[in-house]
């Protein structure tokens, strides 16, 4: 391809890549707007953003498989066709379940999407200038979720959250002709498929997701959740029992044998089981209860990026002198203790002094961040130093997967302990509703406030109570959120190997620059 050609394709290909990676983050601002018109609950507004992720998540390494096999530009072309007439009809949608579902055909669409933009570059360009696109690509992939959230935090200070919607959804379709023209037709026709692994992990990951998000409503012991969760883990039994015995399986999980891989993987879920829990607790959090608009909690959240910037600069240094254990310790322990000083912030009294409000919940998410940016680098090395070189692209299949489940199960579980604690605490104040009140007050702190706002002074009491209901219930959650970023430090500290080798020590100085670019890019969370 010619020079031009291939900066047109570069720019293309990272724009489909920055739609698909800011699909969840962009839309988690707007959940509040979301909530009051369509009238949705929590569980709902759970449902939303974990669609979307887990379709991501089960189909990635399907897809990835498929680009490969049937074609990449084709892959690529049917990934952002769905992903934009689903985001397009979303705009739509006259109630939660069909947002639900139109999110869900969202995600397949990105899965669709992600695996080929990195593959159809690497290819594209030719090995002198390879280390500059990967950079780039990095550089999108970590960006792309705080660059969605201030769009969508931008539009929504002047338009309704269908907008937002709209503009991705639209801008994935104007990106076709482009993809057609310009992305190759790299494929393999006799690689093997693995379409039993795909459907064991969908269902898997559906059943343990439903029972964990459905539970505070319908009971952690009612026969529906009981059931769902057995579906689930009898799925994953399933997926690994034919991993193992299929010739050609989607995800080898004998390779979870290497100590790396293993420790890493868990790195990465939990990082990322936190991060994007918080990333969609928060700014319902900042609307509901601080009355910031939808353009300020997206700004307030970019302190983290201060810390990212400080761990991610130091992680490299640690990584080469004292291995993967330290950083990847130290960076949970401090994520730890963010998580811990916005819970003990958001629990105190609305009349609490400037610092509690303020100065504190801002070391916390600085905190946050520099345990995250440390902690990345060190848990994608552990993974890819897991396995052997002719193993690489599996690696990086690895490491998206565990991304992805770590966060859609962080916001199921986090989502899943505020909506019990909500309940529990607005409780008293239901007594004083009418009975056909009382169900949606219980339900959401959206639909609360709505409530209160048209009684009058006499809802000035529901307003307080559903506020700090909502505080006491992310308080909680954060406070769970601590205590297992908490125990995976202690974890990574006995169990991580001290010194990887392969990946790294064999970098020469051009490949590091490279991986150092695409570490410091992963370190941003992507919601």
């Amino acid at each position: 391809m010619s020079p031009r050609a291939l900066r047109w394709l570069l720019i293309v290909l990272c724009t489909a890549l920055a739609l698909v990676i800011a699909g969840n983050s962009a839309l988690a601002i707007a959940l509040p707007d979301i909530a009051e018109d369509l009238s949705a609950d929590q569980v709902d507004l759970t449902w939303i953003i974990d669609a979307y992720a887990l379709t991501f998540a089960a189909l990635l390494l399907p897809a990835g498989i498929a680009a490969d096999r049937f074609g990449r530009r084709t892959v690529l072309v049917t990934g952002l066709l769905v992903f934009g007439a689903a985001g397009v009809a979303s705009a739509f949608a006259p109630d939660p379940t069909w947002l639900i579902v139109w999110r869900a055909i969202a995600g397949v669409g990105a899965a669709a999407t992600f695996p080929v933009t990195l593959s159809a570059l690497v290819d594209s360009y030719p090995p002198e200038r390879r280390s500059f696109a990967v950079a780039v690509w990095s550089g999108v992939s970590g960006g792309g979720a705080v660059l969605g959230t201030l769009v969508a935090g931008a539009l929504l200070e002047v338009s309704g959250w269908g907008s937002v919607q709209l503009v991705f959804g639209a801008a994935a379709l104007v990106l076709l002709p482009a993809v057609a023209v310009l992305v190759r037709q790299d494929r393999n026709p006799n690689l093997p498929l693995d379409p039993w692994g795909a459907a064991w992990a969908v269902v898997a990951l559906a059943g343990i997701v439903f029972g964990v998000v459905e539970a505070p409503r319908l009971g952690w012991t009612s026969p529906e959740t009981l059931s769902a969760l057995g579906v689930g883990l009898g799925a994953l039994a399933a997926f690994i029992v034919h991993e193992l015995r299929t010739a050609a399986p989607s995800l080898d999980v004998r390779l979870f044998r290497s100590r790396g891989l293993s420790a890493g993987s868990l790195l990465v879920s939990l990082q990322f089981f936190a991060s994007l829990g918080l990333f969609v607790l928060a700014p319902q959090y900042l609307q509901l209860v601080r009355d910031f608009s939808p353009l300020q909690a997206a700004t307030a959240l970019l302190t983290i990026a201060i810390g990212v910037g400080s761990g991610t600069g130091l992680a490299p240094r640690l990584l080469e002198r004292r291995g993967a254990r330290l950083p990847g310790a130290v960076g949970l322990a401090a994520m730890a203790v963010g998580f811990a000083l916005l819970a003990w912030s958001i629990a105190q009294p609305a009349d609490a002094d400037a610092l509690t409000r303020w100065g504190v919940p801002a070391v916390g998410l600085i905190a946050f961040g520099f345990g995250f940016g440390l902690a990345i680098t060190p848990g994608t090395v552990l993974i890819i130093d897991g396995l052997p070189p002719e193993r690489r692209s599996v690696a990086s299949a690895v490491n998206d997967i565990t991304r992805e489940v770590g966060g859609v199960l962080g916001i199921a579980v986090l989502s899943s302990v505020l909506v019990s604690r909500y309940r529990d605490d607005i409780a008293p104040a239901l007594a004083q509703l009418p009975p056909p009140l009382v169900e949606p007050v219980r339900d959401s702190a959206a639909a609360a406030l709505a409530i209160a706002a048209e009684a009058g002074p006499q809802g000035a009491a529901l307003a307080s109570a559903a506020t700090d209901a909502f505080a006491a219930g992310l308080s909680a959650a954060l406070w769970i959120g601590a205590a297992v970023l908490a125990v995976s430090a202690l974890g990574c500290a006995l169990l991580a190997p001290a010194h990887p080798q392969g990946t790294v020590a064999a970098q020469t100085p051009e490949t590091k620059d490279v991986a150092g670019a695409s570490d410091a890019a992963e370190a941003v969370p992507q919601a």
